[in-house]
C-alpha cells in the first residue's frame, strides 16, 4: 500500500519538474531576444514571472505543511528539504532571466558587438543545456548526472572571463561603448551565476540519495 507521504512527495517532485520548465522557458526566450534583439521578448519573459514565484511560494508552503503534519524522518524528510532548496535556486534562475530581459531592453543595435554576441550565446546555449539536464536528472534522481552536469559551469566560467576581456579592451578603445560594455557584463554574470544555481540543484540531487553536502563544480576565479 502507498503511503500517503509518497503521494505528498510525488505532487511535491511533479510541481518542481513544472516549476523547472518554466524557468527553462523564460531562459530560452531571454536569450532568443538577445539573439534577435527581440524587445517584446524580453518584456514577455519580465511578464511572466511573477508566475515562477507563485510556484515557489505554493511549493514553500507545501513543504512546512508535510513536515509539520507528517513529521518525516530519513530519506523523506531528505527529499522534501531538497525539493524547498532547490524551488529556490530555480527561483533565482528565473531572476537572472529576467535580468537578462532588462539588459537587452537597454542594449542599442547599433553599438552591438558581433564577437560578444557570439559568446555570449554560446554560453546561453551551454547554461539552457545544463539545465535541461539537470531537470532530468532531478526527475529520475541520478547523482552521477548530476556530478557531471556540475563539470560543464566550467565551461560558463572560461567564456565569462573572453567576454570581460573582449568588453574591457572595446571600452578603452572606445568610451562610447562604455554602457553596452557595462550591459553585456551584466547579461554575462547573470549567465554564469545561472551555471552556480544549477549547480546547487545538482547538490541538493546529491543530497537526497548520500545524505551529505557535497561541493560539486567548483572553480573560482
Amino acid at each position: 500500500m502507498q503511503r500517503h507521504i509518497d503521494t505528498q512527495i510525488q505532487a511535491l517532485r511533479q510541481e518542481f519538474i513544472t516549476m523547472g520548465l518554466e524557468v527553462k522557458a523564460a531562459l530560452e526566450k531571454a536569450i532568443i531576444s538577445l539573439k534577435e534583439d527581440d524587445k517584446q521578448a524580453a518584456k514577455e519573459v519580465i511578464e511572466h514571472d511573477e508566475v515562477i514565484n507563485n510556484h515557489e511560494t505554493h511549493l514553500e508552503k507545501k513543504t512546512a505543511q508535510i513536515i509539520a503534519l507528517q513529521s518525516p524522518v530519513a530519506g523523506d524528510l531528505r527529499e522534501i528539504i531538497s525539493i524547498l532548496k532547490a524551488s529556490s535556486d530555480l527561483e533565482r534562475l528565473a531572476d537572472h532571466a529576467v535580468s537578462i530581459a532588462k539588459n537587452v531592453l537597454l542594449l542599442k543595435e547599433e553599438r552591438r558587438d558581433d564577437e560578444i554576441d557570439m559568446m555570449i550565446v554560446k554560453m546561453g546555449d551551454n547554461v539552457l543545456a545544463m539545465l535541461a539536464s539537470i531537470l532530468k536528472a532531478y526527475t529520475e534522481m541520478d547523482e552521477k548526472s548530476a556530478i557531471k552536469i556540475a563539470e560543464m559551469d566550467a565551461g560558463n566560467d572560461g567564456i565569462f572571463l573572453d567576454i570581460r576581456e573582449r568588453a574591457m579592451g572595446l571600452v578603452k578603445t572606445n568610451p562610447k561603448f562604455a554602457g553596452e560594455g557595462f550591459d553585456y557584463l551584466q547579461i554575462a554574470n547573470h549567465l554564469e551565476r545561472s551555471g552556480d544555481y544549477i549547480t546547487n540543484i545538482a547538490e541538493w540531487i546529491v543530497y537526497t540519495k548520500k545524505g551529505k553536502i557535497t561541493e560539486l563544480g567548483r572553480n573560482d576565479f
